[in-house]
């Protein structure tokens, strides 16, 4: 019962959020003229702001957690609705759009457990920031990555604002449907492998695991380079990659380094794990096959 109460609880909370932001969204479409891309960013800034209040109030930065996967999917629906671009490509992207958020939503939630919930870096972080936390929550946790899923998704709003479909969008599209799979393998191997483990300290080898130690990373990571390749038909926007590159980097420089030093302090197997295993890519074990 805690648990539903706090999806709910998210899920409702969110809509009003992004209600609330959509109509001087559109007042500022339509009455003043904004430009597209700085109006989103200002909506999306103010999103963002508003899901820290909330999570501040109930005492969980994790409350943020969804944000990831839904902004991009709420504000390009936002975008097709204000401009009206219906067109094959666009759909097909929303198509390809809802296929990730729902997919990366429903991950979030099987791991929640009510509002109380906090993600274990959060707490490493507030160990660490002791009372400066809430600055390190805001900018770290919060905007930080509203701004790089912003930059990564500009060729996603400039697609809905005015582009139609053209035959290179293909490649990118299969890129983006082919990683949403393999996160989506990736996590499903992993978490029936830990329903069978009773010891956390193991290292779980299973399927796409075997061949990369973050199958899952390098599925979110290649999604943003799906998106960043519809930018292929319009190359006089090919500086719009930065916000995959952007994410790219996120996950080299924080994020893996942040969960490979948690693992090698309880799981002894780890050293040997890096040592054969690719970080990202599912290639072939480093120096043959694992050792018995």
């Amino acid at each position: 019962m805690r648990k539903l109460t706090g999806v709910c609880t998210i899920i409702g909370v969110y809509m009003m959020i992004f209600g609330a932001v959509s109509l001087p969204g559109s007042l500022f479409h339509t009455k003043l003229g904004w430009p597209l891309l700085p109006n989103l960013l200002l909506l999306d800034v103010i999103a963002t702001v508003l899901v820290f209040i909330v999570g501040y109030f109930v005492k969980s930065p994790s409350f943020y957690d969804p944000y990831w996967s839904v902004q991009t999917w709420i504000f390009y629906l936002f975008v097709l609705i204000e401009y009206g671009n219906w067109n094959v490509g666009s759909v097909l992207v929303f198509a390809v759009l809802t296929f990730y958020s729902v997919r990366l939503t429903v991950h979030f939630f099987i791991g929640f457990d009510d509002l109380q919930y906090v993600d274990w870096r959060y707490r490493m972080l507030r160990q660490k920031a002791g009372k400066n936390f809430q600055l390190v929550s805001f900018f770290g946790i919060h905007m930080m990555p509203t701004l790089l899923v912003y930059l990564a998704s500009v060729p996603f709003f400039l697609y809905a604002e005015n582009w139609a479909f053209h035959p290179l969008d293909i490649i990118g599209l299969s890129v983006m449907v082919a990683a949403v799979t393999v996160e989506m393998v990736a996590d499903l191997q992993m978490k029936k492998w830990r329903a069978t483990r009773s010891s956390r300290e193991e290292v779980g080898e299973v399927g796409l695991w075997k061949y990369s130690r973050h199958p899952n990373y390098l599925g979110e990571i290649s999604f943003w380079f799906g998106g960043a390749l519809l930018l292929l038909a319009h190359l006089d926007h090919w500086y719009w990659m930065a916000g995959a590159i952007a994410i790219l980097v996120l996950f080299l420089v924080v994020s893996i380094p942040m969960i490979e030093k948690n693992f090698l302090t309880y799981k002894p197997d780890y050293p040997e794990y890096q040592r054969r295993t690719h970080m990202l890519l599912i290639l072939p074990l480093k120096g043959g096959k694992k050792n018995p």
